[in-house]
C-alpha cells in the first residue's frame, strides 16, 4: 500500500507507524477521524466568522444610511424620492423621483393642482408617511428609514404642523390646544407649560382669546391657534398643508403676513397650497405637476384668478404707501430722538394696514432709509436717525 501525504503527517504528528506489514493501522484510522471532525469544525467556525462580518458590515451600513450617511449642511435634503400607493392592482406614482434641497430660515411654497404630489411630498417630509424609494435627510438622519416610534419622536421634536382645517381640540381652550404638544415633550414644569403657550399666543396676536374655545373664535384665529401650536418644541421646520385654503382671501392674507412675519424672524418653512397669494410672501416657490418638481411656466388649478391677483396687489401697494405716510407721521411727532424701536413704529401703524402690505414692515422702513427719505441706519431693531 503507497503512503499518503496524510499519513506522512501522522507519522510526524505522534512518532508512529501508519502501515505495518501492509495493513493501516487502528491508531492511524481514529486519527484521521479525529483530524476530520476538527477541520469540519474549524471549516464551520470560519464560515460563522464570515457570516458574522458579512452581517455586521451589512448592519452598519444600514444603521449609517438610517442615522447619518451623510454629514449635510442643509437643513432638509430629499433624495429620488418616489412613493406609489396600490389603489388594488393598479400601482399609482404619486411621486417620481423628487430631489429638493431646504436650508433653514427659508419660506418654501409648493405650488400645483391637485393630484400633482405636492401633498404627498408634505406628508414624507413631515414623517407622516414613508417612501417606497429615495432618502429624506433631516439634520443629516435619513427619516425615510427610520422606525415609527423613532418617526413619532422626530415629529414631536423637529417637525411642526399647520393644516388646511386647523385641527383643534374643540373641548379645549385656545391656551390648552398650544399646550398639547408639551404634554407629550416632559420637558417643561405646569407652569412652564403655560408660559411657554401664552408666549406664543402673544406672538400670533392672540393673547387675548386665550381663554377661548375653537368655537368662539373665528377662521383666521383658529389658524393662528394652530400656529403657535406647531412652534411649541421649537422644531426645526414647520409644514403648512393649505394654510389658507378654508379663509376668505383678506384672511389668507393675514395669515400669510403672519408666516412672512415668522420667518423673518428666523423660521423654516414648507408649505403646499393652490392659493397664489403663498407664492409671493415665500422666499422661494417650487411647482409639481405629475409627481415632479417643475420650474417653468404658471401651473394651472390655482384657486386666483389673474382679475384677483391685480386686485390684491394694487390694494397692498396702497397699504404700502398709508404704511409709510404713518411712519412719517411716527417720526414727525418723535423729532429728536435718535434711536427709536423699530417695534414701537410698528405699533403705531393701524392693523388693517400693517396685515395687507406686499412686504414686510420691515422691509419698507429699510426702503425709505435707502431712498434717503429720512437720514440714518437699521440696526436689528432698531432705527438710528442722524
Amino acid at each position: 500500500m503507497r503512503e499518503t501525504e496524510l499519513m506522512k503527517q501522522y507519522e510526524e504528528e505522534t512518532g508512529n507507524l501508519a502501515i505495518i506489514e501492509g495493513e493501516i493501522t487502528s491508531k492511524y484510522r481514529d486519527w484521521k477521524s479525529r483530524k476530520h471532525k476538527q477541520k469540519t469544525k474549524e471549516k464551520r467556525k470560519q464560515e460563522l466568522e464570515q457570516a458574522q462580518k458579512t452581517s455586521k458590515k451589512i448592519k452598519e451600513q444600514f444603521d449609517q444610511g438610517k442615522k447619518v450617511d451623510k454629514d449635510y449642511d442643509h437643513l432638509i435634503v430629499v433624495e429620488n424620492l418616489h412613493k406609489t400607493y396600490l389603489l388594488g392592482t393598479t400601482a399609482i406614482a404619486a411621486l417620481r423621483g423628487v430631489d429638493l434641497i431646504i436650508d433653514k430660515g427659508q419660506f418654501i411654497s409648493i405650488m400645483g393642482p391637485s393630484g400633482s404630489g405636492k401633498t404627498t411630498l408634505l406628508n414624507l417630509i413631515g414623517g407622516l408617511d414613508t417612501p417606497t424609494r429615495g432618502k429624506i435627510f433631516l439634520e443629516g438622519k435619513n427619516i425615510a428609514m427610520l422606525k415609527d416610534s423613532e418617526l413619532a419622536d422626530i415629529r414631536r421634536d423637529k417637525i411642526g404642523f399647520v393644516f388646511q382645517f386647523y385641527n383643534l381640540l374643540p373641548q379645549m381652550t385656545a391656551l390648552e390646544n398650544v399646550m398639547v404638544p408639551l404634554h407629550f415633550s416632559g420637558k417643561l414644569s405646569k407652569r412652564g407649560k403655560e408660559k411657554r403657550a401664552m408666549d406664543l399666543l402673544s406672538l400670533v396676536g392672540l393673547e387675548e382669546r386665550s381663554h377661548h374655545t375653537p368655537s368662539e373664535l373665528s377662521g383666521g384665529e383658529q389658524q393662528r391657534v394652530a400656529i403657535a401650536r406647531a412652534f411649541a418644541n421649537d422644531p426645526a421646520i414647520c409644514v403648512l398643508d393649505e394654510p389658507t385654503g378654508d379663509l376668505d382671501s383678506k384672511t389668507g392674507i393675514q395669515i400669510l403676513n403672519l408666516l412672512r412675519d415668522l420667518n423673518q424672524r428666523g423660521a423654516t418653512f414648507i408649505a403646499v397650497s393652490h392659493d397664489a397669494a403663498v407664492a409671493e410672501f415665500a422666499t422661494r416657490t417650487l411647482h409639481m405637476r405629475d409627481g415632479k418638481l417643475v420650474r417653468e411656466g404658471k401651473v394651472a388649478g390655482l384657486k386666483e384668478t389673474d382679475i384677483m391677483e391685480l386686485e390684491r396687489k394694487k390694494d397692498a401697494q396702497i397699504n404700502k404707501e398709508k404704511c409709510k405716510n404713518k411712519i412719517y407721521q411716527y417720526l414727525f411727532k418723535n423729532s429728536g430722538k435718535k434711536k427709536i424701536k423699530i417695534a414701537n413704529i410698528s405699533k403705531s401703524i393701524p392693523e388693517p394696514i400693517l396685515k395687507n402690505l406686499p412686504i414686510h414692515f420691515n422691509d419698507i422702513l429699510k426702503e425709505i432709509v435707502e431712498d434717503g427719505v429720512i437720514k440714518g441706519k437699521v440696526e436689528k431693531d432698531v432705527l438710528i436717525l442722524e
